[in-house]
């Protein structure tokens, strides 16, 4: 059987609340799969360095200092994991489901062929909790330059397709997962495990208006460059994080959801939020 070695870039920065959490998920996983662990740290400030100074022993390699952003960090993780076979990238804020996530995504890509892999996701809050499941669809190249149905810490994909496919865009700062996915569906048929691999949590840094915003106009760039179109729903999705108030009064809540995914659903939940605990503060 061919060497099933993944490495696991953890990108963070000042995300010392939920780091341990992130490791120690993967520790867990160390004890049923061969994991390469990296630790790419942009310079933080919090107890981000002393948590990874806890888990020394179990990491392979880390490093602290300004970098060009996740994108950079994760591509120079994923070049200093040069023996591994597999790739997978989580997130700080982020966890594993289970001590075998990583090592059923593994051998369902090796059983199979695939050279890209994605699972099922929940969505879970700040403090860990299941707050619902991330809408994972089956591989479809056409849906797929509509929305975004993979959950990116449950995304595996092979060292040969990262060389091939060339490194993220170092250009986006929230829709790097997204962009990689079509250009990686370019080359490759995805293969889809039903198994939960992983957890990713909605807390309030991930929620601010500012990044919401980064995060559409990331999108619809994308979606221009790769397909020459820009689904309604992403028009709308732009209008409500730019006008929520207008498009609030102007359009009835019921109308303006049924022109959306579900999945952006709590994008536009929390925007019709803020706008109404806006107005109620100024009253």
């Amino acid at each position: 059987m061919m060497d099933k070695k993944t490495g696991i870039v953890i990108p963070c920065l000042n995300q010392g609340e939920y780091m341990e959490e992130a490791i120690l998920s993967v520790i867990a996983n160390k004890k049923h799969a061969d994991i390469e662990l990296v630790i790419m740290d942009g310079g933080s400030t919090d107890q981000t360095l002393s948590i990874i100074k806890k888990y020394e022993a179990d990491i392979s390699f880390w490093h602290s200092g300004p970098d060009g952003g996740q994108a950079a960090a994760l591509n120079r993780g994923f070049q200093i994991s040069g023996s591994c076979r597999y790739l997978m990238w989580l997130n700080a804020d982020d966890v594993y489901e289970d001590a075998y996530s990583v090592k059923k995504i593994v051998d369902f890509a090796d059983e199979n062929g695939y050279e890209v892999c994605y699972g099922l996701s929940h969505f879970m809050d700040a403090q860990g909790r299941i707050t619902g499941e991330y809408p994972v669809e089956p591989f479809d190249r056409r849906a797929l330059g509509d929305h975004c149905y993979l959950s990116q810490p449950a995304v595996l994909f092979s060292r040969r397709a990262y060389e091939k496919t060339g490194p993220l865009n170092e250009k986006l700062q929230m829709c790097l997962d997204y962009e990689y996915w079509i250009r990686l569906a370019r080359k490759y048929e995805f293969g889809w495990i039903q198994e939960y691999i992983a957890a990713t949590r909605m807390h309030a840094q991930t929620k601010t208006a500012t990044m919401q915003a980064v995060h559409v106009k990331e999108a619809i760039a994308v979606l221009q460059q790769y397909y020459g179109r820009v689904p309604v729903h992403w028009a709308v999705t732009k209008a409500l994080t730019e006008h929520p108030q207008k498009l609030l009064h102007a359009i009835p809540r019921r109308l303006l959801m049924g022109l959306l995914y579900p999945w952006k659903a709590k994008i536009i939940r929390d925007c019709l939020k803020n706008v109404k605990d806006t107005e109620e503060k100024t009253k």
